[in-house]
Order: structure tokens, then C-alpha cells, then sequence
């Protein structure tokens, strides 16, 4: 009988590369909460003269993330061992046995806040990066088996995304190179040529990671990826709604929450293909046990052959920004943000005049004279350029949020599914996206964001609905005065316009007087 997932983690020392990322860290929590009996966990992280990799991780311990696992084992971060990176390229052997390291997971940069769109910048961190570190792993005499977390959006310009790497023009090696000689100002220029049909560097150098894996892997261990969409909060763990920092769709959701966010260009039926990052977090660890699973058949593999996971919503549990839309707006009035600039109300079109429109009467002139009114009572203005920021997010985003369903294989994946369900406790390593009650998702999500990225207490909310009505009492005063200026300005001096506005007016109270006496009428 196979092992289940929960006993060949048995005794496993394992190496973690981005455990310090979002994803890295509900990844340790998982692990050391339904994996509690691993031996060790190594965590290599990139170290700053502010903080040691000890103190950073001592951060990580104290928070509520950890909560679960610290009332099990309180001294659960014995197990883990964060290092300098720096020293894996060392022949230093005191601070971790390579010998003894039995399973990777390497968590890429897998991010959607795209400020960093320097191809430079991004290479250094998905390909350079990555292939240093697997030299070390070559080094690993006991490793046995690999997972990359990489992104599905590397092969987005792809009609239909199969489970295989796709080919790439460009050798990654001489890119590097030729990065050595290149200024900004060159690489600026080169950058739309070199990402040729890709929709950004971001998706372009996932594409040149997975290269480098699929080039590097007859002198690897078995090799899997897991390609995931857009991450976002916690589904069910370690909590509903977790989210650690506040990057692409969080920030859309408090800016629209807050009522910042009025319109988005998009097609209604458009879908937003999100993951939560627990259903990434168990795939990834399922993925692993399933690759490592088999000796017999890792002694006989002589083809090296990669395996390939798809980790998307749209083309399993669609999820349509109109829907999103709706549930948005109604939860954020129940459970309103607290400093909220204007009430939720975000709407979703696909033509570009509407949008433009509502940009210029709901985004820009309230934001010059929220900050035209701060500077007159003495206050920093701020709110341009909140929306600066925004509308920014929004560019970034738009290759990512305007699409229609990711086309793409789940052999792999429905194939892992009916093994894990076959030799383990089907509910304590979910990765079916398709049980997902979206709009129960959505609520947990702003909850989540309310609770842990903006730190507001979920005990305090009459406030926040006082704070809101009375906003909803400023515009309907403002539209109250704007009426009455149009009135004075445009009907009131001129006799045609003010005969029609009084045609109109006669219209409407003959027939509610007719319709009062008909049903006065009826009911003697």
C-alpha cells in the first residue's frame, strides 16, 4: 500500500527556496501543521544588513500565521533552519548538510504587483538565481525529487497550454551575457523584441526558468512544476481569508472597497482567474509525494521527463468580474473598511468612452479637490496620488485580468487528484478549485484583507457604517445642490427649456393623481 502524504514526509529534511514569499510561508505553516513529523526544514533567504535571516524568521514566528502550529508543537521553529543564501555557494558544511536534504521546493518570484519591470532586474532574480541554485542541488546526493512553483502566464500566448515546456528561441545563457555589456538604456530598447508575443518581462522570464529546468534536468532529481494563475487569500488555512500583504487583486479590492475604485475596462464576461493559496500550497506538497512516490520507478526513469500541473480557476470553477463586481460592492457595504473616501460601487464596462468618463467624474476631479480641501485645512494631499498608484496597478494588471478562460490541460492534475483521494484524507490536502463557493470566497477575502492587511478590528464596524452614511448623505446634498445650481443656471432663464421642465413635471403629477384615483376607486 502507497504512503500517504502525511507519512513520507516522515523523517524528510527539506529545502525551501522562497520561504519568506507568501506562498513560502503558508507552505511552512502546512507543513509543519499536517507534516509535523519532518526532521528539518531549510530556509535559504537573501540576507539584509537591517536583518539577519534569524530575526527575520523570528518576525515570521510571531505572527498569527503560525498560531495553529504553535499551539501543537510551541516549539515548532526548531525544525526550521534559515541561512544566508550566500552560503549554499560556500564549501561551509556547519550550517547545512547537503547530504542529508532528501526534498526542494522552489518557490519562484510568482508576485502580481509588477512595479519591478526592468528585464534585468527580473532575470536576475527567475533565471540567474535559479540556475545557481541548482548547481548547489546537483551537489545533493540524497535529493529526491524537485518542484518549481512557476506561473501559467509564461506560456499565455499560447492558444491551447499543454503540459510540456515549450521551446524557447532565446538561450538563456547568452541573454545573461549579453546583459553584462548592455546599459538601461539599450536593454529598454531590446526588451519588446526580446519578449516578443509575451505579454510582459514578468511571464517572459518564467518562460526562460522553465528553459533552464528543462535543460538542466538529465543532472536533477525528478522534476515537477506546478503552474499556477493569480494567488490569492486562503480559502479554508490556515485561516479563511488569510493574506499577508496587500498586492494586485487585494489592492484593487480595498481601493474598491473604500470606494477609490469606481470603474475597471473590462468585458463583463471576462474572467478573474484567481487561486486561493492554500489549494496551491497542497498541490504543490501532493505533487512532490506523488513524484517522489515510486522508487522503482525513479531507479529505472532514464527520460527525465518533467511533470506539469496546472493550478487555474477559469477553466474549472469560472469566476466572471461582473459577478465580482456585485459581490464586491454588496459585502463591502455589510462589512464596510473603515476610512472609506466614497461608498463601494464599482462597475465593470468594456467601452472605452463609459470608462474614460468615469475615470475623469469619479477618479480624478473628487481626487483634486479631496486634496484642494486637505490643503485648505492644513493637511498633507495624498489622495492623487492614491489614485496615481492605481490607475498604475490597473496598467500593470490588464494582460492578466481582461481575459477570457485559460485554455489548458488537467491530465496531471485530475490524475493526482484520484490518488490522493484513493491513499489519503481527501479534505486534509484539497486542491479541488472546483468546491469553491466563489461568493463565500469573495466575503472571507475582504474579511481577510480588512483583518490582517489593513489591521482593523472586526469589532468596531458600527463606525465604519456610520462613516459610510454619512457619505451617502454628502452626495445626496451635493447632487441636491448640483440640481438646484443646473435649475438656476440652464432652466430657469430660458422659457423653452423651463415650458418643457414644466410639461414634464405636469405629466408625471396627472398621472400619479390618475392612478390615486383609480385606486381610490377600486378599493370603494
Amino acid at each position: 500500500m502507497s504512503l500517504t502524504i502525511s507519512d513520507f514526509y516522515q523523517g524528510k529534511h527539506i529545502l525551501i527556496f522562497g520561504s519568506t514569499t507568501f506562498t513560502g510561508k503558508v507552505l511552512l505553516e502546512k507543513l509543519l501543521r499536517s507534516c509535523s513529523n519532518v526532521e528539518r526544514i531549510y530556509c535559504p533567504i537573501q540576507s539584509h544588513e537591517t536583518n539577519s535571516p534569524v530575526d527575520t524568521f523570528n518576525e515570521i514566528y510571531a505572527s498569527k500565521l503560525f498560531d495553529r502550529v504553535r499551539s501543537i508543537n510551541p516549539k515548532f521553529q526548531d525544525k526550521i533552519l534559515p541561512f544566508d543564501q550566500k552560503l549554499l555557494c560556500s564549501s561551509d558544511e556547519t550550517t547545512v548538510d547537503r547530504d542529508k536534504i532528501d526534498l526542494c521546493y522552489y518557490i519562484a518570484h510568482n508576485s502580481v504587483d509588477f512595479q519591478e519591470q526592468n528585464l534585468k532586474d527580473l532575470i536576475t532574480i527567475n533565471v540567474i538565481d535559479l540556475k545557481t541554485n541548482l548547481q548547489f542541488l546537483k551537489t545533493c546526493s540524497q535529493l529526491k525529487s524537485l518542484v518549481y512553483l512557476s506561473s501559467i502566464y509564461a506560456n499565455i500566448d499560447c492558444p491551447f497550454i499543454d503540459e510540456c515546456i515549450y521551446p524557447c528561441g532565446i538561450q538563456p545563457e547568452k541573454l545573461i551575457d549579453a546583459f553584462d555589456w548592455m546599459d538601461q538604456e539599450m536593454l529598454a530598447l531590446a526588451t519588446p523584441k526580446l519578449i516578443g508575443p509575451k505579454p510582459n518581462a514578468f511571464t517572459f522570464t518564467h518562460w526562460l526558468a522553465e528553459t533552464v529546468l528543462a535543460n538542466e534536468r538529465t543532472f536533477l532529481p525528478p522534476i515537477s512544476i506546478v503552474r499556477v494563475s493569480i494567488i490569492g487569500a486562503a480559502w479554508k488555512e490556515p485561516y479563511p481569508g488569510w493574506i499577508e500583504k496587500s498586492n494586485g487583486p487585494s489592492e484593487l479590492f480595498v481601493a474598491a472597497g473604500r470606494g477609490y475604485l469606481r470603474s475597471m475596462k473590462s468585458d463583463s464576461q471576462d474572467i478573474l482567474d484567481i487561486v486561493p493559496v492554500d489549494i496551491a500550497v497542497n498541490l504543490l506538497i501532493a505533487s512532490l509525494w506523488s513524484k517522489s512516490l515510486d522508487e522503482q520507478q525513479q531507479q529505472q526513469q532514464t527520460s527525465k521527463d518533467i511533470k506539469i500541473y496546472h493550478c487555474t480557476s477559469s477553466g474549472l470553477n469560472p469566476f466572471h468580474w461582473q459577478e465580482m463586481s456585485n459581490y464586491l460592492t454588496e459585502y463591502s457595504k455589510r462589512i464596510p473598511y473603515e476610512h472609506a473616501f466614497r461608498r463601494p460601487n464599482l462597475s465593470i464596462t468594456s467601452h472605452s468612452l463609459v470608462h474614460d468618463s468615469y475615470v475623469f467624474f469619479s477618479h480624478l476631479i473628487p481626487a483634486y479637490l479631496a486634496d484642494f480641501g486637505l490643503r485648505l485645512i492644513g493637511r498633507q494631499a495624498h489622495v492623487v496620488n492614491i489614485y496615481k498608484n492605481l490607475h498604475r496597478i490597473l496598467l500593470s494588471l490588464e494582460s492578466f485580468i481582461h481575459r477570457d478562460e485559460i485554455q489548458c490541460s488537467y491530465d496531471s492534475l485530475n490524475a493526482l487528484k484520484q490518488l490522493v483521494n484513493e491513499t489519503n484524507n481527501a479534505s486534509e490536502f484539497y486542491f479541488d478549485i472546483r468546491a469553491l463557493h466563489w461568493p463565500t470566497y469573495i466575503e472571507s477575502y475582504l474579511i481577510g484583507t480588512k483583518r490582517y492587511v489593513l489591521n482593523e478590528n472586526m469589532n468596531c464596524l458600527n463606525s465604519a457604517q456610520k462613516h459610510l452614511t454619512n457619505l451617502r448623505n454628502i452626495r445626496w446634498t451635493f447632487n441636491t445642490i448640483l440640481l438646484v445650481l443646473l435649475w438656476r443656471i440652464f432652466i430657469s432663464k430660458r422659457p423653452t427649456a423651463r415650458n418643457l421642465w414644466y410639461f414634464i413635471i405636469n405629466f408625471f403629477v396627472a398621472k400619479f393623481v390618475r392612478f390615486f384615483k383609480i385606486f381610490n376607486a377600486g378599493n370603494n
